[in-house]
């Protein structure tokens, strides 16, 4: 897993944070310096790129499916 943060809420609402501070930044494009702090904060927010925000949800929902299958259905082996 590459990131530490498995929450899929938690994931969600860094995208919708991070979405807000974009949304704030063209907005507010006349002001240099507030435009690039939020679009610092959004950086901040996605761990990098929406891409790399997307790679973390998938990976956190992906985490949670795992979490919630019995044990046995995870280790498929079978004894001779």
């Amino acid at each position: 897993m590459m990131y530490c943060n498995t929450s899929v809420i938690s994931q969600i609402a860094r995208g919708v944070l991070a979405v807000a501070c974009i949304v704030g930044a063209i907005m507010l494009s006349h002001y240099f310096w507030a435009t690039i702090a939020l679009v610092a904060a959004a950086v901040i927010l996605m761990r990098g790129c929406p891409a790399c925000w997307l790679t973390g949800l998938l990976e956190a929902m992906e985490s949670g499916s795992n979490r919630k299958q019995p044990q046995q259905a995870r280790h498929t082996h079978h004894a001779p």
